[in-house]
């Protein structure tokens, strides 16, 4: 097992044993639980159903309706165009 410490003012700690304490818990494991908390909420709520994923897939493919993907051949002159550009030395 690992220690964290971390720095904070007298009122707050004061303030974090007190709601501790009040949920009948020590200071340690009401931080763990506040941390634990907190990390939870930042993952990911879970999967896209199917019908989600078909409805992302759809306003992807109408944000691009009507856009004309570029020529490969004229993609391929531009990267090499661009990489030559790169090299030179000003």
């Amino acid at each position: 097992m690992s220690r964290i410490h971390f720095i904070v003012s007298e009122t707050d700690k004061i303030g974090y044993q007190s709601q501790a304490r009040l949920e009948g818990k020590s200071l340690g494991a009401w931080l763990r639980e506040a941390a634990e908390e907190k990390l939870a909420a930042g993952r990911p709520t879970g999967r896209f159903s199917v019908d989600e994923f078909r409805a992302f897939n759809r306003r992807c493919d109408a944000a691009e309706a009507g856009r004309k993907e570029p020529d490969w051949p004229d993609q391929k002159r531009l990267i090499a165009e661009s990489r030559v550009r790169g090299l030179e030395i000003t």
